[in-house]
């Protein structure tokens, strides 16, 4: 019985940090370490073949542990010390089902954290 109930206690646990993750927003959050990401256009989506500034704002984390991996993207520097400015130009050829995939890591307390953004892309 105690085995089930920890079986039952770690699928929680990873639903609810699957659940971190709105794409809707743009966020991730773990615990107290959020990540932000935002187009400079304000829409909620990028366009194809159009040279696009994004944003990705941290809070708790050290941009300095963080790493940004995708396609057609180019990292610029910040305009502070808790953010990145990436540009962005997404090719059809580039999108899984519309989407332009941003895959995030880093380094928190000893623990090595990952997740995607998945971009909307119009065509």
């Amino acid at each position: 019985m105690f085995s089930v109930l920890i079986v039952f206690l770690v699928l929680v646990s990873c639903v609810s940090k699957k659940n971190n993750l709105t794409n809707e927003n743009f966020e991730f959050v773990s615990g107290n370490e959020k990540v932000i990401f935002g187009i400079s256009t304000g829409n909620k989506y990028l366009e194809s073949n159009v040279l696009t500034k994004t944003k990705f704002k941290f809070e708790n984390i050290n941009p300095k542990n963080v790493n940004l991996s995708g396609k057609t993207i180019r990292i610029l520097k910040g305009n502070d010390e808790n953010e990145l400015l990436v540009e962005m130009s997404p090719k059809k050829e580039d999108l899984e089902n519309g989407k332009l995939k941003i895959f995030v890591s880093y380094r928190s307390n000893n623990e090595f954290k990952t997740f995607e953004f998945e971009i909307p892309v119009k065509l």
